[in-house]
């Protein structure tokens, strides 16, 4: 289905491991609430941790959540309960391939190695124009220290940090999210 006729999909990347009831959880179900609110899918890997509280957030707001899951780590349990649209895939690559290909806008809560992985795999993909414009949005206060420690050595030209946006609380990620996509989607049609 053309880009322009279906439901925008926020891919949402986070930690695995954060629980139920500790803050992070707690604002990445606020955030999967917030875009459905605002009607956009929400997508994750699918498991545990914070792509199960984006995903509980979603539901919750009666929105839409796909979950990309992998062989890997289908020993650690199958998809969260709040999945309503699986996609499985047999790789890690392959997983990452389908959010970076399929996903409108992209949000990281916190989250370790993984989620930085797909940080800096979603930044350079998006800085090198290997997929469409998308926003890229970091969420939570922390994230200013982490993009001015990537700004101090001078080793990421300034110009590629026009590509992330860090939004402190859920309800302006998934207002940066919005505003993004729809930034986007003019850009295409002034350019097509």
């Amino acid at each position: 289905m053309p880009l322009s006729h279906r439901q925008s999909i926020a891919a949402v990347y986070g930690s695995s491991t954060t629980q139920a009831g500790q803050p992070a959880y707690e604002q990445a179900r606020e955030l999967g609430h917030a875009l459905a609110r605002r009607g956009i899918a929400v997508m994750t890997g699918g498991y545990g941790g914070a792509m199960a509280a984006a995903s509980l957030g979603a539901h919750e707001a009666g929105g839409h959540v796909i979950g990309v899951t992998v062989d890997l780590f289908e020993s650690r349990g199958g998809a969260n309960p709040w999945v309503a649209e699986r996609v499985h895939t047999p790789t890690l690559y392959a997983r990452l391939q389908h959010l970076l290909e399929t996903a409108d806008a992209f949000v990281a809560v916190s989250g370790s190695i993984g989620t930085l992985n797909e940080v800096f795999l979603t930044w350079t993909m998006l800085s090198v124009s290997a997929r469409p414009a998308a926003p890229l949005v970091l969420m939570g206060p922390h994230w200013h220290d982490w993009v001015a420690a990537h700004r101090a050595p001078g080793l990421v030209p300034e110009h590629l940090f026009r590509f992330i946006e860090v939004a402190e609380t859920p309800a302006a990620a998934a207002l940066a999210v919005e505003r993004g996509i729809a930034a986007a989607r003019e850009t295409r049609t002034h350019t097509s």
